[in-house]
């Protein structure tokens, strides 16, 4: 039996019209014998009767101060609803359907609400519904605890759940009754045409992103963790770890090849870099010079609350610390709670910075030769930077959000295109 993991954003299923082009994708390659698990995220977004936002919503009007334990018990309603939408569709057009919790589908996950992380796979009752002839569909972004609490993944987690799955399937050598699996690559529909080099809204007016051919599962990585809305960055950890292929489609056009992603290496001597991507709106503090290891554990502790953040490099000696905001999470009480609890002041800047990056395996051992070529275009546009930031094959500017827009097409334009 082979088996295709599907995954389907929530503009694939926030209207008649497009649930019924998400059909044909299904339909397709249940007609090219493959037996598809699909994976759905809730319908639509802000301001769309059942977006995950919207049902946040019923409940913060009554009170902000809710338990995530019931937060996410709510939040995982959307999910729900647009995948017992889509097995009924095609169970309709006449196909043998079952839909399925997260936890249904045998995710297992710590007891973190809001931003949990999959510890293990039970995928029985998958693997029967499998064996038995069904299209199975599973509600993304949630899982179950040990003791049965329902929790989500955070943003982005249907991906996190879609590679899961595949990853569990993939592992799987055989069904119940003895037939041999195998999967072919995961394939992630969104409303574009893959992965763009740039995030078209970020682009200045008369600009235009074009959609990647490929990417090494090192960039799918870098990108997700530096803000771009490609893959959340669990989910592009997880295909790393496992050499999972995937591709990222637009759920609009059959014939879309995407954007692979795999442990594909291009020449690391290319003159253009792969991307540029960018995280608007982030927290920012800092912290007096000369005290590393306070520094050491604030991180430690940012990440055991599992905020993604980035200690910049600035001109002074200080220590800066960037904080990406998290839907549904105060994080600016987070920090303060973090630095309080070391008994430590900082004046905290929010949304007024925003962190600009390149991303690229022609960044790997010519960092500083791309890092003296960037300095140079941005001093040329009159751009000013307020931190630097790099890893193995990123190089990241903190900015001005006033100037994020005019960064991301300037580095875009000289250095990606």
């Amino acid at each position: 039996m082979k088996v295709v993991v599907q995954k389907f954003g929530g503009t694939c299923v926030d209207s008649e019209a497009n649930q019924l082009i998400t059909a044909e994708r299904i339909m397709e390659e249940r007609d090219r014998d493959l037996h598809p698990v699909v994976v759905v995220s809730a319908m639509g977004r802000e301001g769309q009767p059942y977006s995950t936002a919207e049902l946040v919503r019923t409940v913060l009007r009554i009170d902000p101060a809710i338990e995530p334990r019931e937060l996410d018990l709510l939040m995982s309603c959307g999910e729900i609803i647009s995948t017992v939408a889509m097995a009924h569709l095609l169970k309709s057009k006449g196909y043998e359907t079952i839909a399925l919790s997260g936890g249904q589908a045998g995710l297992i996950t710590d007891n973190y609400y809001g931003h949990a992380r999959i510890v293990r796979i039970e995928p029985q009752i998958l693997l029967e519904a499998l064996q038995n002839g069904y299209m199975v569909f599973v509600a993304g972004f949630q899982g179950n605890t040990l003791d049965h609490g329902i929790t989500t993944l955070g943003a982005g987690g249907s991906d996190y759940t879609a590679v899961a799955l595949a990853r569990v399937i993939n592992e799987t050598p055989t069904l119940p009754f003895g037939e041999r699996l195998e999967v072919v690559p995961l394939q992630i529909f969104k409303e574009v045409d893959g992965i763009m080099t740039a995030n078209p809204r970020s682009l200045v007016d008369g600009e235009a992103a074009r959609p990647l051919p490929q990417l090494t599962y090192d960039e799918c990585v870098a990108m997700s963790r530096l803000g771009a809305e490609v893959l959340q960055q669990q989910a592009a950890e997880m295909a790393r770890e496992h050499q999972l292929s995937l591709v990222v489609r637009n759920f609009r056009d059959a014939e879309s090849a995407g954007t692979q992603v795999g442990p594909t290496t291009r020449g690391v001597a290319s003159e253009r870099v792969t991307a540029v991507v960018d995280q608007p709106r982030l927290l920012v503090f800092d912290l007096e010079s000369g005290n590393r290891r306070l520094a050491l554990q604030i991180a430690e502790r940012l990440a055991r609350e599992r905020l993604t953040y980035y200690q910049v490099t600035t001109g002074s000696e200080g220590m800066r610390f960037a904080v990406r905001p998290i839907k549904y999470r105060d994080v600016k009480t987070i920090v303060q709670r973090v630095l309080a609890a070391r008994g430590v002041r900082a004046d905290i800047n929010e949304g007024d910075f925003a962190l600009v990056s390149l991303v690229g395996e022609a960044l790997r051992g010519r960092l500083d030769e791309w890092g003296e070529r960037a300095d140079q275009v941005l001093a040329d546009s009159g751009i000013e930077t307020s931190g630097t930031s790099r890893t193995e094959i990123s190089l990241s500017y903190l900015v001005v959000e006033s100037d994020r827009r005019k960064t991301v097409s300037t580095l875009h334009r000289h250095l990606v295109l």
